[in-house]
């Protein structure tokens, strides 16, 4: 039997960082326990792990997060933030130190040979490390985990990114992220719904389409983004997997102008859980590598041209949705 070969993720994380968990190395390497129908493949359960990770809030002192790595151990960075004040730093948050300029100002008024100092300029060269690390990947594929397992550690700020900020449900809805769920989207890009079925457009202030939900069609409010989001200070791209959970009676909103369903604004949404990225956050050049097996199946099973869709596709379809004003 031929010896696995590691994912580029896997190889960039070993050799410059720290290994990643056993569970995403799994994943990564597309053991064939992966490879399923109803798993997908190892690329696409990676990003359900991932997904687990983006939904829950970032906590400022809490290392729940570091378990993205197979062995990182935190008890510098306690000891960071137990011996701060000490040093006349006052952090709020093992995160970004990188980024701190406090921090940059105690390391430059400390002997650099003491613990402390040495401690805090070891955690700021992992961090700035970290957060270069999707330049050592040449694989569109590659580039989204590494940017992606980068904002869990290191937190992004909406504003500052100039991005939407998806908030995310108190708990995770009754909506599945089987491997199937593109079968539809991939049918709504090309006009062919199913007799019953309804998309939701959720659009933001300016009416400008932000994620595409299904209905009646698969799993009930399974939703896809159309734009890069973020969520929880980590950017997910277009083309990612949500579930939403609400009562449309209660919404604000206003009927598509073609199918069934209807234009929401995503300020009416109390918020989202993001449960993985879908074949269509990849290139369709790249996605037979990308997604191997999920693709395969893809495929095999007859969905509607997997290999060429784009998100455009979707994009037009919501665009065509909308009113220009309200109607009365």
């Amino acid at each position: 039997m031929s010896e696995m070969v590691d994912h580029e993720v896997v190889v960039i994380f070993k050799k410059y960082l720290y290994p990643l968990s056993a569970k995403l190395t799994e994943m990564l390497n597309e053991h064939f326990s992966h490879q399923t129908e109803r798993r997908g493949c190892g690329y696409t359960q990676a990003t359900r792990v991932i997904a687990e990770f983006v939904s829950q809030a970032r906590d400022p002192m809490g290392f729940q997060d570091l378990r993205i790595f197979e062995d990182y151990d935190t008890k510098t960075l306690k000891n960071l933030l137990n011996q701060s004040s000490s040093y006349g730093l006052v952090l709020q948050t093992w995160r970004n130190l990188d980024l701190n300029a406090d921090v940059q100002e105690c390391l430059q008024r400390l002997n650099p040979q003491e613990g402390f100092a040495q401690n805090l300029q070891q955690e700021i060269e992992f961090q700035s490390t970290l957060r270069h690390i999707h330049q050592y990947a040449e694989r569109e594929e590659s580039k989204l985990i590494c940017q992606l397992l980068t904002d869990i550690i290191l937190p992004q700020d909406a504003a500052v990114q100039d991005m939407i900020d998806c908030q995310s449900l108190a708990e995770k809805p009754k909506v599945g992220s089987c491997p199937m769920a593109e079968k539809f989207f991939l049918r709504i890009a090309h006009h062919r719904l199913l007799r019953q079925g309804e998309i939701n457009i959720f659009v933001d202030e300016h009416e400008q389409p932000i994620m595409m939900e299904k209905l009646n069609m698969g799993d009930n409010h399974s939703c896809i983004s159309l734009v890069p989001l973020m969520m929880n200070g980590v950017r997910l791209p277009a083309g990612s997997l949500f579930s939403a959970d609400y009562e449309i009676e209660q919404l604000a909103k206003h009927k598509n102008k073609q199918y069934k369903g209807y234009v929401i604004p995503i300020a009416e949404m109390s918020g989202f859980w993001f449960l993985r990225l879908t074949t269509l956050a990849v290139s369709p050049e790249n996605r037979a590598r990308a997604f191997g097996y999920h693709f395969k199946q893809q495929v095999d099973n007859g969905l509607f041209r997997p290999d060429t869709t784009e998100l455009s596709q979707l994009m037009d379809i919501a665009h065509d949705q909308i009113y220009v004003g309200h109607p009365c």
